[in-house]
């Protein structure tokens, strides 16, 4: 009775504090316009400060309907109460010292096998990716600032009914990822990998607006465009970015992998391979890394594979990765 009488904030949280101004947010948002939803938004943000700032936006950002960019790109309506936030948000995140990374991923061919991936049956949620989520939330010592942490950045639109970024949730969801945020494109912005690009950048340069105390991970994949977001990422917000990774999906040369990797974006084939680069530059724990491989072996037997040359495929990358691992 009493999880029944709990808001999703309180579900979230152990700071009664911090769940109460998140639920009454969100209330504001849905219950008020105009002038006076400026004016209680910026009431309760203003009057929050250093580490329960950003535990309040995080908490914020993991409302369904609406998060934390919604709040303030689309609810505030006057460009002078938005930018005093922003400019709150900046001014605190100075003061702060977030070892934490927050994790951006894709979703199509990253997360789920659905566009240009062949080499897995189609709607495969990736071996060991949930676990590799996981442990980048849980970071190199198990003892995160906070948890969360995963956005999916999508190219995917997002229709003025909220289908489309509902379906995206709802098919992550039955994957096992239930807390998320998604930053979302435009149907204009599929007509060409650059257009996906671009909007995906857009919609990390806000990102960096709202969580300007942490730095980032990208996972994304090489069939659409994604190798042009790590580039620019790193061009566009240098030190704050952790890592790239890549899902190889079309089979780059390893030479033109190579020279990737010596500017900050790492290819790989499975999972087990992305952690062990994720490992390597401190992002995950020694105990992490085992887990995602031994998750990862599990969901690979689980497969029901299109062909049994599939599997031998997959099979071979997986023993190769596996073998790479610290004994």
């Amino acid at each position: 009775m009493l999880e029944q009488s709990q808001t999703p904030e309180q579900r979230q949280t152990d700071d009664p504090e911090l769940a109460r101004l998140a639920h009454a947010a969100h209330q504001i948002q849905e219950r008020r316009s105009g002038r006076e939803r400026d004016a209680a938004l910026a009431e309760l943000l203003l009057g929050v400060h250093g580490p329960r700032l950003t535990r309040l936006k995080n908490l914020i950002n993991t409302h369904e309907a609406r998060d934390l960019e919604d709040l303030v790109f689309t609810d505030l309506r006057a460009g002078r109460v938005r930018q005093r936030i922003l400019d709150h948000f900046a001014d605190e995140a100075d003061r702060l010292d977030i070892g934490d990374p927050k994790v951006l991923s894709d979703i199509d061919d990253t997360a789920l096998c659905a566009l240009n991936d062949r080499r897995y049956p189609r709607g495969t949620v990736y071996p060991g990716l949930l676990a590799l989520y996981q442990a980048l939330d849980q970071g190199p010592s198990g003892r995160p600032f906070d948890t969360g942490d995963l956005t999916f950045l999508t190219a995917r639109p997002k229709d003025a009914w909220g289908l489309i970024e509902g379906y995206s949730r709802e098919v992550l969801r039955k994957a096992g990822i239930s807390k998320m945020s998604m930053l979302s494109g435009g149907l204009r912005n599929l007509f060409s990998h650059r257009s996906m690009a671009a909007r995906k950048l857009t919609n990390v340069r806000r990102y960096r607006r709202l969580f300007p105390e942490y730095r980032l991970v990208f996972l994304g994949d090489s069939g659409q465009g994604d190798v042009i977001v790590g580039e620019q990422l790193y061009a566009r917000h240098g030190p704050a970015v952790r890592l790239v990774l890549i899902h190889d999906v079309v089979a780059t040369d390893q030479a033109e992998r190579q020279a990737y990797a010596e500017r900050g974006i790492w290819f790989v084939d499975t999972y087990v391979g992305a952690a062990l680069v994720a490992w390597r530059h401190g992002l995950i724990s020694d105990g992490s890394l085992a887990r995602v491989a031994a998750e990862a072996v599990a969901d690979f037997e689980r497969l029901r594979w299109d062909s049994p040359e599939q599997r031998v495929r997959m099979r071979e990358l997986f023993e190769r990765d596996l073998a790479a691992l610290p004994d």
